[in-house]
């Protein structure tokens, strides 16, 4: 659980394409073995984003900032027993870096219920998990929340599929379907979010609609060939899209609006 720096390009489309261009990505990647084999390929995937009273991290999203970051706290499951992810991303110009701790839960829980805004907290090293400590993360991760006066703002959760090099841990493919904010209601405990809103942006600047999947073409230094041809072949306009923004920009949150429940919807994510 280290740090890695990559590019990475998003992709605004429609489930009609999506399935084309993972047909066309199979010819040489691998499915990733948590994709699974249900009706919808992919595993829940569920973000607790951090955010200050003012909304700082949503503003540098939006306004395009070009070094920027993110504080969120990542899982994929409602088992108390297994680790949560404390995760800074940066990006830096088109070099995004991302950093991740694995941490246990009652360790976020007590983090988030005895921390901002009540006062600055800093987590145990024993709540690390054991063999892939990274108390560099940690550290930095709580340093950047007491900073801003960041707290669990909202979940985002979303079904990604995944498609994978055999001997690139850099490279890959993701299919995000199923976007979705959620209420977070301060109690410190992870759970899967059961509802959800739409995302949403201005239409020039992300045209979510409701079959949208998120296509993410990674790499770390330079692409192969064959995603060139990929982005030419189906025509790929290169959008620059933020769940955690959109998910704000959707409810109205950077302005203090509370979410208004008929605008929520079941999740698919159980």
């Amino acid at each position: 659980m280290g740090h890695s720096a990559r590019y990475e390009l998003k992709y605004v489309i429609e489930e009609a394409r999506a399935v084309a261009v993972a047909d066309f990505v199979s010819s040489y990647m691998r499915p990733s073995d948590f994709n699974g084999d249900g009706p919808v390929r992919g595993h829940p995937v569920v973000s607790l984003y951090m955010d200050s009273p003012d909304c700082f991290f949503y503003h540098q999203a939006y306004t395009g900032h070009k070094n920027r970051m993110k504080l969120r706290i990542r899982f994929y499951d409602d088992d108390w027993s297994r680790p949560a992810f404390l995760e800074i991303k940066r990006r830096a110009s088109d070099v995004i870096c991302k950093d991740r701790a694995m941490i246990t839960r009652e360790g976020v829980r007590q983090i988030l219920s005895e921390g901002w805004p009540a006062q600055p907290f800093w987590p145990q090293d024993a709540w690390l998990i054991h063999g892939k400590k990274r108390q560099d993360v940690s550290d930095d991760f709580w340093r950047f929340a007491n900073l801003k006066r960041a707290r669990g703002m909202i979940y985002v959760s979303y079904i990604r599929e995944i498609w994978e090099a055999p001997d690139d841990d850099e490279l890959r493919v993701t299919f995000d379907r199923y976007v979705r904010g959620s209420t977070y209601d301060g109690s410190g405990r992870l759970s899967l979010p059961r509802y959800g809103w739409r995302p949403y942006m201005p239409p020039y600047m992300a045209p979510f609609r409701d079959d949208n999947v998120v296509l993410e073409l990674k790499f770390d230094d330079k692409a192969p060939k064959w995603m060139f041809d990929l982005v030419r072949i189906f025509n790929l306009q290169r959008i620059p899209v933020c769940k955690y923004t959109a998910c704000i920009y959707a409810a109205g949150l950077q302005w203090g609006k509370p979410v208004r429940r008929e605008n929520e919807e079941e999740l698919m994510l159980i």
